[in-house]
This record gives structure tokens, C-alpha cells and sequence, in this order.
């Protein structure tokens, strides 16, 4: 009674060959559980980190540094390429073409409806994010985005290699759908990993550079003498002078 969710989310008898194509301890599972463990949460991790940095790009009150990129044809192939990861899953779904179902029977189970869903947000976000990058540009958590963007590539490489292994069973277009969204994303990876834009300071923003007020020197005045006002004024001049006042009383005039 317990496992009927899973039944339901996995669809195993829809996916029995895997119990017999390949050698895994999930069997007819190993689609769905693989799919959901590595695929799923890579994606997860990844729209996460994307709409984090969004947030950070369109918060004015945030402490990031704003720029503007000096070039925009980098970011604008970037773009593209992240145009083209997001419309693979779009595409497997309006063709009707399911990755792991090896026998032939349309449509999709739960698991790879979610997978698909979670892929085209997360690439969507990217492509977001690559267009608001190309208005405006910050340092800060790009790192983060791009060790996501590993991640998932770590995690097309598991699926590819599950794909290869039972690839007799999938015809031609099939294989080719997926293996060009993988190399867009391969492709997209490299190329960000290696981008570091040159920037120009942001129209109507002041960078802000921390320096430690502590350390600042001293700037003498121009044509000045180097004044210190704590240092001629006395401790007890400004009480001896009311204490002289209250002496002479009120209508005590010079």
C-alpha cells in the first residue's frame, strides 16, 4: 500500500525492459530513479542558483556592484546557446519522445513530466539571467552559477552514459534530439566557465570601494596650516567660562 505512490510516480510496468537491458540493482526503476537523483536535482540546483542571481542583478538595494559589459556579443552567444537548452525539453515534449521508454509506448510517466518541467525552468532561468546580464553585470555568485552548470553536466554525462548503454532499443532521431541538447549544454558550459567580461562602470552607479576608514591618511588643506581641533582645545576652558557667567549674574554686562 506504501509503495503505491512510487508505483504511480515511476511507472515500472511501463518500463520493464530496463530490468532486463541493463544490469541495475533498480531494475524496471533504474530509469525513473536515476532521472529523478541525478537529472532532477542537478536542474533544481541549478534554477535555484540562476534565480538567486536574477534577484541580486534586479535588487538595487543589494550590496552587489553594478556594471555594464564593454561587448555584448560574448553574452548574446551565450543567449542563444541557452535558447537552444531550454527548447530541447520542450521539444521531447511536444514531439511526444520519451528518453527512457524502450518500448515504444507514448507519452510520459510522472518522473520524466517533472524532469522535463524542472529542465525547462532551469535553462529558462539561465537565459533570463544571460539577458539581464547584458543590461546590467555583477561579480558577485557568478561562480556559484557555473559550478551548477558543472553539476548538471556531470549529470549528463551519467544519463548519456545510461542512454548509450541500451542505445540498440532508441531510434535515430531519438539519439540525435538528445545528444545535440547535451552538446549545446557542453558547449554553453566551456564557454562560460571561460568568460571573464571586461567591464565599464554602470551609468548612475558609484562603485563603492571598501577601504578601512582607520587607515585613511591624513590630506593636508591647500595653502593651509595642518589644523587639528582636538588638539587646541582645552578640557577645562568651556567649563571655566560658565562658571564665570553664573559668577556675574545675568544682568552682569561687560
Amino acid at each position: 500500500m506504501g509503495f503505491k505512490p512510487l508505483t504511480w510516480y515511476c511507472e515500472p510496468a511501463a518500463y520493464g525492459l530496463w530490468g532486463q537491458a541493463v544490469e541495475s540493482a533498480f531494475g524496471s526503476y533504474t530509469p525513473c530513479a536515476i532521472d529523478s537523483l541525478v537529472s532532477t536535482i542537478s536542474h533544481l540546483v541549478l534554477l535555484g542558483l540562476c534565480a538567486y542571481r536574477i534577484w541580486l542583478i534586479k535588487n538595487k538595494n543589494s550590496e552587489a556592484q553594478r556594471f555594464q559589459l564593454r561587448s555584448k556579443y560574448y553574452n548574446c552567444l551565450l543567449g542563444l546557446l541557452a535558447a537552444c537548452c531550454t527548447a530541447g525539453p520542450i521539444l521531447r515534449w511536444v514531439m511526444g519522445i520519451s528518453l527512457f521508454n524502450l518500448g515504444g509506448k507514448t507519452g510520459f510517466a510522472p518522473f520524466e513530466i517533472i524532469s522535463l518541467i524542472v529542465e525547462f525552468l532551469a535553462w529558462g532561468s539561465m537565459f533570463v539571467m544571460i539577458g539581464w546580464e547584458t543590461r546590467v553585470y555583477i561579480r558577485e555568485f557568478r561562480w556559484f552559477v557555473r559550478s551548477g552548470v558543472i553539476y548538471v553536466l556531470v549529470a549528463d554525462a551519467v544519463i548519456l552514459n545510461l542512454v548509450l548503454s541500451v542505445k540498440d532499443y532508441y531510434s535515430g532521431y531519438v539519439l540525435y534530439l538528445y545528444i545535440s541538447t547535451v552538446f549545446c549544454q557542453v558547449l554553453f558550459g566551456i564557454l562560460l566557465a571561460i568568460y571573464l567580461p571586461n567591464l565599464d562602470p554602470y551609468p548612475g552607479y558609484v562603485v563603492i570601494r571598501p577601504e578601512s576608514l582607520d587607515n585613511a591618511e591624513y590630506e593636508a588643506l591647500p595653502d593651509a596650516e595642518q589644523v587639528c581641533p582636538e588638539r587646541h582645545v582645552n578640557i577645562f576652558s568651556g567649563s571655566r567660562e560658565i562658571g564665570l557667567k553664573n559668577l556675574r549674574g545675568p544682568n552682569h554686562g561687560f
